[in-house]
């Protein structure tokens, strides 16, 4: 995966810097123009963070083949896109190849991503519904303002987070499960908020469906012991929604499925260290074998579980 971060003073930069578009930006309000774009892109994903000062209008066209979202990080937007006013939090969608005009605010600070067509309608129907996969025929989906708190809340420490350790995306090969969290994290956080702009109460099952459920992503778990399973993943394999899943670890277990299943993981690693000497297995060796292919990442989260460093567990003698 290619990531690069660019600061801008021109918004004629600015729009030949994002790849993938066929766009021009231009700036509306006086001052000096300055802007900071972020992308993370491969064949088959592409995430941009974008931030102007300036009020400016984008025009362009969609890349072909790709279905696109786009929503503002922090702020309400009052602007103009594709004709709809957008007043407030808002997904703005755009199909493959789509001619498109924006009117921004003044300052704009949002994030997008873009996908094969089919591959995001698969997703939304599997883990959202088919009622959610119409609304991607939609330019403007707004959603409640209290759904804006996982942004503030989970995807803006998420995105900082992932740009200060930003050499994970550097060798795609040996850090594939960085790469597919940090994918499955935005994802997450996007259908979240097009699941909440639908607005269709929950479909409440029986208590023994719920722990089913839990039970067969334990399974799923410890049968791909070498694969860092996001929430999207187990989605897809149990043809089950995101709400669903998630209403199910939270009435059986009282968390949430990726506290779960981290906590999975973990467990099965100290009992490796806790069984094996260190000269039969090394730390990163353990870790590797269920999932963690990034140690740095890997002891940060087995200390705040365990209270303790990796390299401090007690080995076997």
């Amino acid at each position: 995966m290619d990531f690069r971060v660019s600061a801008l003073a021109d918004v004629h930069d600015h729009s030949l810097a994002v790849s993938g578009w066929e766009q021009v930006y231009r700036q509306m309000t006086p001052g000096r123009y300055e802007s900071r774009v972020v992308q993370a892109t491969s064949s088959e994903f592409h995430f941009f963070r974008e931030q102007t000062n300036r009020r400016v209008v984008q025009a362009g066209v969609s890349p072909a083949g790709f279905a696109s979202l786009a929503v503002p990080l922090y702020a309400p937007v009052v602007g103009t896109f594709q004709g709809q006013k957008v007043d407030g939090y808002a997904l703005m969608q755009l199909g493959p190849g789509e001619e498109f005009r924006f009117y921004t605010p003044e300052a704009m600070h949002y994030v997008g991503v873009s996908l094969p067509a089919e591959t995001m309608f698969e997703l939304v129907a599997v883990t959202i519904g088919e009622e959610s996969a119409r609304q991607l025929r939609r330019n403007v989906v707004p959603f409640p303002a209290e759904a804006a708190k996982a942004l503030r809340l989970r995807l803006a420490p998420f995105l900082d987070a992932s740009e200060r350790n930003c050499a994970v995306f550097a060798d795609a090969a040996s850090n594939a499960a960085s790469v597919k969290r940090f994918q499955d994290e935005v994802l997450s956080v996007l259908l979240g908020l097009l699941e909440s702009a639908t607005g269709l109460p929950s479909r409440d099952v029986t208590h023994a469906t719920y722990s089913d459920i839990v039970k067969r992503c334990e399974r799923i778990t410890e049968d791909n012991t070498q694969e860092s399973l996001t929430v999207l993943d187990l989605c897809r394999m149990l043809r089950c929604s995101r709400r669903t899943l998630q209403t199910s670890f939270q009435r059986v277990a009282n968390v949430t499925p990726v506290e779960y299943l981290r906590s999975i993981r973990l467990n099965a690693v100290h009992r490796l260290l806790r069984s094996t000497s260190a000269d039969e297995l090394l730390i990163g060796d353990a870790a590797a074998r269920w999932g963690f292919t990034h140690l740095s990442y890997f002891a940060r989260e087995y200390r705040d579980l365990f209270g303790e460093l990796p390299s401090q567990t007690v080995r076997k003698s």
